[in-house]
């Protein structure tokens, strides 16, 4: 067998400028480690962010730290506010028993917590450097006593609550209850013109007012101008003191120019 030639340096020069034309193993080879440039500020900023938050995590752990310090922890309660229903020690004892510290006691949790004992409306919550809350106390001021097992206070809210004393009873439908408060301070004010007041308010579905003196006489006031027909029933009411027994008695003053006065045990007129 005839061997091939020996190769020439030109012909050396040619397969390797061939090779290189098609992307021979010394340009893949330099393409799998190719690198992009970092530019040194990028890695200035790089570094400025790592050290930002290694100190941020440390100094969270640091606040941690102190903000579960003894010193820290709530020691003392003061209850501000003209209380005369609430009690100031409940409020004390319920506070003390939340979890927290002077730094991170939740206020809005504490504020909840607050509004479940009886008689308080609203509070407010104030940090005292370094271990003190300072609570301000809003209580319910009772108006009138709402079904068997609630009260109704002078903004017309209903809230539950023990009670003892004497009070005025209302009746209406859900939601009458800021409109039925507004109304008995206007009932109370005309009939304390003529001493007497209120232990019975109702308000019906269908609009219409009744009330109850406590001389036990009753008041069908209807639906309309019911301000003036007391007005005008308050001007003879005099009269009628010396003439009749009212205890008891119905005083319907539904009609436009007068009333009808229905003795004790008559027939209900059912006019509304």
């Amino acid at each position: 067998m005839k061997r091939a030639a020996p190769s020439t340096m030109q012909d050396i020069r040619i397969r390797s400028k061939a090779a290189r034309s098609m992307g021979g193993p010394r340009q893949a080879e330099s393409g799998l480690f190719h690198f992009p440039r970092i530019e040194r500020k990028h890695l200035i900023l790089v570094g400025f962010l790592l050290v930002g938050l290694i100190g941020a995590l440390g100094m969270r752990q640091a606040g941690m730290w102190i903000a579960s310090r003894p010193m820290f922890e709530i020691h003392q309660v003061r209850v501000v506010g003209e209380l005369e229903q609430v009690d100031r020690d409940l409020v004390r004892k319920r506070l003390l028993a939340l979890k927290g510290s002077f730094f991170n006691i939740d206020l809005s949790v504490a504020s909840s917590e607050l509004r479940t004992v009886p008689w308080v409306r609203s509070v407010t919550l104030r940090r005292i450097w370094p271990d003190q809350l300072e609570v301000g106390v809003e209580e319910h001021h009772a108006l009138g006593r709402w079904g068997d097992s609630e009260l109704i206070n002078t903004k017309g809210e209903r809230f539950t609550a023990e009670y003892s004393g004497v009070l005025p009873y209302f009746e209406g439908p859900k939601g009458s209850e800021s409109l039925m408060q507004d109304e008995f301070q206007q009932f109370h004010a005309q009939l304390k013109k003529i001493a007497l007041s209120i232990t019975d308010l109702e308000f019906t579905e269908r609009g219409s007012w009744r009330l109850i003196a406590d001389n036990g006489l009753e008041m069908e006031l209807g639906k309309d101008d019911v301000h003036g027909r007391l007005a005008r029933f308050i001007e003879i009411y005099p009269q009628l003191v010396h003439n009749a027994a009212l205890s008891g008695a119905v005083a319907d003053l539904r009609y436009s120019h007068g009333f009808a006065l229905r003795p004790v045990g008559a027939k209900k007129d059912l006019k509304s």
